[in-house]
């Protein structure tokens, strides 16, 4: 152990005293490893940990699905979830939730905050009791009984500071709720911003069965121990079956739309859209890991060989191969932990910039940390590196015959044909590597260009957006809705700034918007095709100014059209090919059921008076396929709507008139979710940006350590050559020839690295063609040109130690 301690005494002080070798591995460990700490606490934290919730493996989502209607993924309705709880044995627990926004507050100081609809059994299935108080019992989620609410921890603290809040009365949308209980600190259920939990309390109305097919809620579902996710998903398709029979008005419209449920475990299904990008920016800087590596591998060849002398003289006073190993290893590793601990403090910078670049968009972000298993994987991989790093130099050592350094005379002893040829194939690796990882940057690029060239035929510039909930008990009824409605338009239009002033139920690149059926009258639909929910819209007069939306013919809503008056819709352009191919849809007649369906409702037609370009609703890359429909807002009264102005300036500078308006016509009613439709249109980019800089990035700093790589490698070859390259200049070579000579040895090495990372990059294009918009991901202009940026980052690397070989003075080389 005393031998060990001498020799990490040892190691720390050589380290210290080859002062330029430690900083340029302590450096290029520093960012390799930090990158790594902090990409892998996020997938870690998103991806491998299991959810905080007690055998969260058993728990799963229940959707249904329509995907020949367009919509591959929906919800789940009230009759589905009694028509689970009946029929079938797999769960031990099913449960639906719904997240809303709830406004609360005393008269005239009105909050909005995010809340969730649960019923009782939500807390139960999750299994997470609270943390004062209790949660919701069943008879509390019944129709009659006193309104209950369960606070978030967070909100406790933020409202009611350490006093207990358990029998305080909240009030929410105007009526008193009693709270019975606070959540744990750390319980987050998707959305860390919920505050408040309520029940949900099902009418009568709500579960009947002309409700089936309403699919408005989450569902989730707790396996019982014995059950498998195949066995639920057969007797939720039993469920189905059955109700077919039951219904036979619905069976042949789900047999047309494909109809089915389906079952999947929920922790995978939460983070289906962000997996592939995590994993390829933890490929991405595990590459930056192993190029860092690679450099480090080629530093410590070299500075050996410098120190063969020093080694001889050790072995020559009685050191053995066996100890002269373990002092090299020694040194390594010590270079390693130091670098390790320096990349932990990297990494925790790294995550804290990454968190706030948009990262804390993405599922599960809340449980992203720091923790002690990422630290120790971090220590432990340094621990590797340094012990790879001090077996590089202890494999040249083993068996070598030490004491020919002094045979040589105090020579300089050439180098190798090995060791060059080693130093050569680490410096190929570093090319194809980077070169690799910069074609999947540049076709991320190239595709996230192509996104922001999309038209998403509407101008997001000078547009101000925001929420107002019109509370049930205060306007009950459509009128009054309506009413207070045109009120809040006609009061935001005189306010000095807003040039048009409408309201609707959707905004584009909101997720907050409906998917309903949709009929033509007259339309004759093909055998075996299915009807289409294509996104329903209700909008004010002035909306599709606000947003310059483009009509292709027709008219837009004007204030004619209200209580009343003709029903009218708007189309998209693909509604009316759709549905009226080679006819003009003008002044034809469209509604929101199915045709054949008797559901005891009288149908209610809307006229046609316009047609208008199809909107990007849900994403700028994503499939338009199923278009938009659109009734005017006063002979549609809705309880919620979005705002929609565009102003003359600065949207942003409108917002406390904007306030102010409202704030006028009703004391009660709080301005939310207020964005311009410039930053609603960049956050609907945020994970393309993340992946798209981020790779960016990475494949920068690999192409700058292959850079480095092919710099050493020349500048210690010129260093090695110095007399044969004066005996050339000697002889009369002339100095081009020289700089030519030591130039194509560096595009040799260039050249290998872009083949093997040509190649590897064509094998390895399937991991990124599923992220790409508007571009192969063999694309041959993207290789040519990142080949052609290497190529010149290269030739700059090679050409500083070239210029260098010519500048050698042969008498000064000869006399060396």
């Amino acid at each position: 152990m005393n031998d060990l301690f001498q020799d990490v005494r040892y190691g720390v002080r050589t380290l210290l005293k080859d002062r330029g070798f430690t900083i340029a591995a302590l450096l290029t460990l520093a960012l390799c490893i930090g990158a790594n700490t902090a990409m892998f606490s996020i997938v870690n934290s998103v991806l491998l940990k299991p959810l905080p919730f007690a055998e969260s493996e058993r728990i799963v989502t229940i959707f249904n699905s329509y995907p020949k209607a367009g919509a591959e993924r929906s919800s789940s309705g009230i009759p589905d979830y009694f028509d689970r709880l009946a029929g079938t044995t797999a769960f031990e627990e099913l449960a639906l939730y719904q997240e809303t926004g709830l406004t609360i507050g005393e008269s005239g100081k009105p909050e909005r905050i995010d809340a969730m609809g649960v019923t009782p059994s939500f807390f139960r299935l999750l299994r997470v009791p609270a943390e004062r108080g209790r949660t919701l019992t069943e008879d509390e989620g019944k129709i009659g009984q006193a309104q209950k609410a369960v606070l978030s921890y967070g909100f406790w603290k933020e409202r009611y500071g350490d006093a207990d809040p358990v029998g305080q009365s909240l009030r929410i949308s105007g009526e008193p709720y009693t709270i019975v209980g606070v959540m744990p600190r750390d319980f987050v259920f998707e959305d860390a911003e919920t505050r408040v939990y309520v029940p949900l309390r099902i009418t009568d109305e709500m579960r009947s069965d002309d409700r089936r097919h309403s699919n408005s809620w989450s569902m989730l579902g707790r396996l019982r121990p014995s059950s498998t996710i195949e066995q639920a998903q057969a007797q939720i398709q039993a469920v189905n079956a059955a109700n077919r029979e039951r219904f036979p008005q619905f069976r042949e419209i789900l047999d047309k739309a494909g109809f089915q449920t389906i079952v999947k475990d929920y922790r995978s299904d939460l983070i289906r859209d962000i997996r592939s990008t995590l994993f390829l920016l933890q490929t991405g800087v595990l590459i930056v890991l192993l190029i860092g590596c690679v450099n480090i591998a080629n530093l410590i060849l070299v500075r050996s060989t410098g120190r063969s002398r020093e080694l001889a003289t050790r072995a020559a006073l009685g050191a053995g191969n066996l100890r002269l190993v373990r002092q090299l290893l020694s040194e390594s590793i010590v270079l390693g932990i130091l670098g390790g601990v320096l990349g932990l403090a990297v990494g925790y910078g790294a995550l804290q910039l990454f968190m706030s670049f948009g990262a804390d968009q993405i599922p599960r972000a809340s449980d992203i940390k720091l923790d002690g298993g990422v630290i120790a994987i971090t220590l432990g991989l340094s621990l590797l590196a340094g012990f790879v790093f001090g077996v590089i130099p202890a494999l040249r050592l083993w068996g070598a015959d030490l004491n020919a350094v002094f045979r040589e005379e105090g020579r300089a002893v050439a180098v190798s044909r090995q060791a060059a040829a080693a130093r050569g194939l680490l410096v190929i690796t570093q090319v194809a590597l980077a070169f690799a990882m910069l074609i999947g940057a540049g076709l991320l690029l190239t595709s996230f260009a192509n996104t922001l060239g999309v038209d998403p035929n509407f101008k997001s510039d000078h547009v101000l957006t925001a929420s107002v909930s019109l509370p049930v008990t205060r306007y009950p009824d459509d009128e009054a809705q309506r009413v207070m409605q045109g009120r809040i338009i006609e009061r935001l239009s005189a306010v000095p700034g807003i040039v048009n002033a409408s309201a609707s139920t959707a905004i584009p690149l909101n997720d907050d918007f409906d998917s309903s059926v949709m009929s033509a009258e007259g339309y004759v639909s093909q055998p075996g095709e299915s009807v289409l929910a294509p996104t329903r819209i209700t909008a004010s007069p002035g909306y599709f100014e606000a947003l310059r939306i483009p009509m292709v013919s027709g008219r837009t809503f004007s204030k004619a059209d209200r209580e009343g008056s003709l029903p009218v819709a708007i189309i998209d352009e693909f509604l009316a090919a759709k549905y009226f191919a080679g006819r003009d849809p003008i002044g034809k007649r469209i509604c929101q059921c199915v045709p054949g369906l008797d559901l005891g409702e009288e149908i209610e037609w809307k006229t046609v008076v316009g047609v208008a370009k199809t909107v990007r609703m849900e994403s700028l890359t994503g499939d338009q396929t199923l278009g938009q429909y659109y009734f005017a807002l006063p002979q549609e009264a809705q309880s919620h709507m979005f705002l929609v102005l565009r102003t003359q300036g600065d949207p942003t500078s409108l917002l406390s008139a904007v306030r102010a308006a409202v704030t006028e016509l009703d004391a009660d009613l709080p301005v939310y979710s207020v964005a311009t439709m410039e930053e609603t249109l960049s956050e609907s980019l945020g994970t393309t940006r993340i992946r798209t800089v981020l790779l960016v990035g990475f494949g920068s700093i690999a192409v700058l350590l292959a850079a480095i790589g092919i710099y050493g490698v020349l500048a210690y070859s010129v260093a090695q050559r110095k007399a044969e390259i004066g005996v050339r200049l000697a002889l009369g070579s002339p100095r081009a020839t020289v700089f030519r000579l030591v130039l194509g040895q560096g595009m040799k090495l260039l050249a290998g690295g872009l083949v093997i990372g040509g190649i590897a990059a064509v094998l390895l294009s399937g991991f990124v063609e599923g992220l790409l918009f508007g571009v192969n991901a063999t694309d041959p202009i993207v290789y040519v040109s990142v080949a052609a940026v290497l190529s010149l980052v290269a030739l700059v690397a090679c050409g500083v130690p070239a210029r260098r070989a010519t500048l050698i003075e042969p008498g000064v080389a000869l006399r060396g």
